[in-house]
């Protein structure tokens, strides 16, 4: 499964159609530290094709397979790996939002049934995007066609990540759905800071009374500029403070860019108290780093990891099948951030996908020795 979604096929067949290849069966048979017994399997080495892999994928509770990402997760933590990616050197940044995972397959009712999945990714350095936990939203009622709530599957996933992290200072990036009262009560229950985009309309109150008490503070306000992809953006921040959401009351950060290529306003509301030596750290290293996520779900959707895919039907393969695609993201990520970075640092440029299409033809045509050696510590390069 994890072979699947590392050679970017796209789909199950594409893999079965090379799984018995060349050298393709000793590697994984020696990856694997499997013994091959001929007296029962025959003289010729196979790869098990991927209806075997949903069978057993179908067997395994759900909850158990989310375990791995969460333990790779924490053991990079441990290593302290991660640690350059902190927010304002404290605390862990972790994305949520929601997206399409599988567009779902055919019903009895003539109408398909797509599945939605709700991910907490945690921000790392060097554009290094770890996959932390996915809740899953399904269509429940079929009669009724009721749907899960994102926010409703958000109350689920804090819960687990809570459970998992309990002394973690966590910092959540979120998109404009997320400024709401449950949400504020979540965070200020577990004591975690959170940085949210707050899109006109969405507190039409809160956000013109930020917008006025703005206009009035003229004193709070700074200037400076960043590197951008059209050339030298030039970004005004200007914050107020103590802006009443309900029965809460935050703080709302105003980040206007102006670029060779356009011009745009960025707005979030933060339960970090602003200051001026602090606020281009978190417009820059926090609010935007959400954006982000939408470029992680366009490799998984568009890159050969095909995310919204329907893999199979079976609920729970279903399931399975998308947390292993969050692991082999996050291999992929330490392979081409890590070794593979090293290894081809005499190339001019090679693309993720060049990369891809090297692996698959090794893994076909030459043999890993059966004690592989051990390529060492993993570290990333600073000025990569």
């Amino acid at each position: 499964m994890i072979l699947t979604f590392l050679l970017r096929g796209g789909s199950r067949n594409a893999f079965d159609g090379d799984r018995n290849s060349g050298q393709f069966p000793a590697n994984i048979s020696n990856l694997c530290k499997h013994v091959w017994d001929e007296m029962i399997l025959g003289t010729r080495k196979t790869v098990t094709c991927t209806g075997n892999a949903v069978h057993h994928a179908a067997r395994v509770d759900a909850s158990a397979v989310a375990q791995i990402p969460l333990k790779i997760v924490k053991r990079l933590i441990q290593m302290r790996l991660l640690d350059s990616g902190r927010l304002l050197d404290q605390w862990w940044m972790i994305a949520v939002d929601g997206t399409l995972r599988d567009r779902g397959h055919d019903t009895h009712e003539g109408e398909a049934k797509h599945r939605y999945v709700l991910t907490a990714s945690l921000v790392g350095p060097f554009g290094i995007w770890i996959p932390l936990m996915s809740e899953f939203m399904d269509v429940h009622d079929m009669v009724r066609h009721k749907e899960d709530c994102e926010l409703n599957a958000f109350g689920r996933l804090a819960e687990r990540l809570h459970d998992a992290f309990p002394r973690l200072p966590i910092c959540l990036l979120m998109d404009g759905l997320y400024p709401v009262k449950p949400v504020f009560d979540r965070c200020e229950a577990y004591g975690w800071k959170f940085i949210a985009s707050l899109p006109d309309g969405r507190q039409p109150t809160a956000y013109d009374e930020a917008v006025q008490t703005m206009m009035m503070c003229p004193d709070l306000v700074s200037r400076g500029h960043r590197d951008g992809e059209d050339g030298p953006v030039d970004q005004t921040l200007r914050w107020t403070h103590a802006i009443p959401f309900g029965q809460h009351s935050f703080d709302v950060l105003f980040c206007g860019e102006i670029s060779p290529a356009c011009a745009r306003l960025w707005v979030w509301v933060t339960n970090f108290t602003l200051k001026v030596e602090q606020v281009y750290a978190l417009a820059n290293h926090g609010g935007r780093s959400r954006q982000s996520i939408e470029c992680v779900f366009n490799v998984e959707k568009n890159g050969g990891f095909g995310l919204e895919h329907t893999y199979c039907a079976n609920t729970t393969a279903s399931q399975n099948y998308h947390l292993m695609m969050q692991v082999a993201f996050i291999l992929w990520q330490l392979l081409a951030k890590g070794v593979l970075h090293k290894a081809t640092q005499a190339c001019r440029k090679i693309t993720n996908l060049k990369l891809v299409e090297l692996l698959g033809s090794s893994l076909r045509t030459i043999r890993i020795p059966t004690e592989p050696k051990c390529f060492g510590q993993l570290r990333f390069n600073p000025s990569s």
